[in-house]
């Protein structure tokens, strides 16, 4: 494992803040994988607050939502209406292009499929970054354990039902991660050290998977959460 272990959430937040304003720096048109949940959260609010969102406008970039919960486009559970509330609260930069889950269709399988229509129309092929998040069950963007979307290799997006929460969910699926040119995992706290002890282990969770092979793989973590390594 690729680590990189911070004092505190907030000094990993700063440190992959800086990163993704450095890679959109460095070359003409920057994609970036974003995951929802409460850790990345100050990330965003960083991005989109000064002085680095007008930073980041002056470049071309373009952001993807890694995975979504299938509830509506204003449910607070919405990674999405998250993202907008934060990354884009001063609202999207011109320069700057968003592709999302439109879970307002009411068909997670048709949602997954205009993603993909519209991923190929942006004319993406592997991400420059994708930044990912790690359950404490070893899943990653709405790669869970037993479910059948892990074996999806022919699709960018699929839909997937996850019974432990009684909930469809749609997914950027495990090849296109694994094809990002850098892959990256925030975590913080102590309820993550167990499954970040399974990692450095080889226990096969699907972030185990996502994050295969030590080359541009990253994990930007808290002391509380490398407390186990």
């Amino acid at each position: 494992m690729n680590l990189r272990i911070f004092d505190t959430a907030a000094d990993a937040v700063t440190a992959l803040a800086r990163l993704i304003e450095q890679k959109a720096r460095a070359q003409d048109h920057l994609s970036v994988g974003i995951s929802g949940g409460s850790t990345p959260r100050p990330l965003y609010e960083l991005l989109g607050s000064s002085p680095m969102c007008e930073s980041l406008a002056a470049h071309a970039i373009t952001w993807v939502v890694v995975d979504e919960r299938y509830v509506p486009s204003n449910d607070p559970q919405s990674n999405a209406r998250m993202i907008r509330a934060t990354l884009f609260d001063q609202g999207v930069s011109p320069s700057h292009r968003f592709l999302d889950f439109d879970t307002d269709l009411g068909d997670p399988a048709k949602t997954a499929r205009q993603f993909e229509a519209q991923w190929h129309s942006f004319g993406l092929n592997a991400l420059d970054i994708v930044t990912l998040g790690i359950g404490e069950d070893g899943h990653t963007a709405s790669l869970f354990p037993g479910t059948p979307v892990l074996d999806v290799r022919d699709h960018i997006a699929a839909a997937v039902y996850v019974p432990r929460l009684e909930q469809w969910r749609v997914t950027l699926t495990l090849p296109v991660i694994q094809a990002a040119k850098v892959r990256i995992v925030l975590a913080a706290g102590e309820s993550k050290a167990p499954v970040i002890r399974d990692v450095a282990r080889g226990v096969d969770h699907p972030v185990t998977r996502a994050m295969a092979g030590e080359e541009q793989s990253w994990w930007f973590l808290d002391q509380a959460a490398a407390s186990l390594l």
